[in-house]
């Protein structure tokens, strides 16, 4: 919510709008972006500005709110992410945060396969000590809990593969948001030496007609 009031402030009825539309799938209950925008401006994060009611104040982002969202983008999580936390970083992220948001995605990509090597060796395991017991002879238990290994095995390495392609993204991302700036720094070098060059003239002609206008009353006096 506060990354959404730094990108555009706006009224609490816009803000859960954009809230749902942004971030639908995580299921956010009624009236989340009130509660959270009052709890905010409680903490100093986001301040109300102008409207006597509620549907016409306008929530802003304060400059300790932005400071507390940028650090929020830019530091470390306990692996494994929950999604909506992710999504939520990298859909509010800017150019300057993706060095860091990549090592985030980096360290949960490395923290599903641990989870999921240690899922395989448990699998592994467990089939060697089904070779030597009939399937009639297994708990029905044991069958079930073998079916759930196998589920999330499947879930981790699905969720290992969607990290490292979302990595190669931000990757990608990174490389075009360096080149952008490159191209605006060359820019803004251009136009300053334009400036420079279409000011030059001018101040020749003021130079050699003097600032109290001496060559010019010498050239009538001729």
């Amino acid at each position: 919510m506060l990354g959404l009031v730094i990108e555009r402030p706006d009224h609490g009825f816009s803000l859960e709008r954009r809230l749902e539309e942004r971030f639908g799938s995580a299921r956010f209950a009624y009236s989340t972006a009130y509660s959270a925008l009052r709890r905010m401006e409680k903490e100093g994060l986001v301040r109300a500005v102008g409207g006597d009611t509620e549907r016409e104040v306008v929530y802003e982002a304060t400059k300790k709110g932005v400071d507390h969202f940028r650090s929020w983008v830019r530091s470390p999580s306990s692996a494994p992410v929950v999604r909506e936390e992710l999504h939520a970083r990298i859909a509010l992220c800017e150019p300057r945060d993706l060095p860091r948001l990549i090592d985030v995605v980096h360290t949960e990509e490395l923290a599903c396969i641990a989870e999921l090597d240690r899922i395989r060796r448990r699998t592994l395991d467990e089939q060697h000590d089904a070779t030597r017991r009939p399937l009639a002879e297994e708990a029905w238990s044991t069958l079930m809990d073998r079916g759930v290994v196998h589920g999330e095995a499947a879930f981790w390495g699905g969720r290992v593969t969607q990290l490292a392609r979302l990595r190669a993204y931000l990757e990608q991302l990174r490389e075009e948001a360096e080149r952008r700036a490159l191209a605006e720094h060359r820019q803004g070098l251009a136009d300053g030496r334009r400036g420079l060059a279409d000011r030059r003239p001018t101040q020749e002609r003021r130079e050699l007609a003097g600032d109290d206008g001496s060559l010019a009353e010498g050239g009538r006096a001729r």
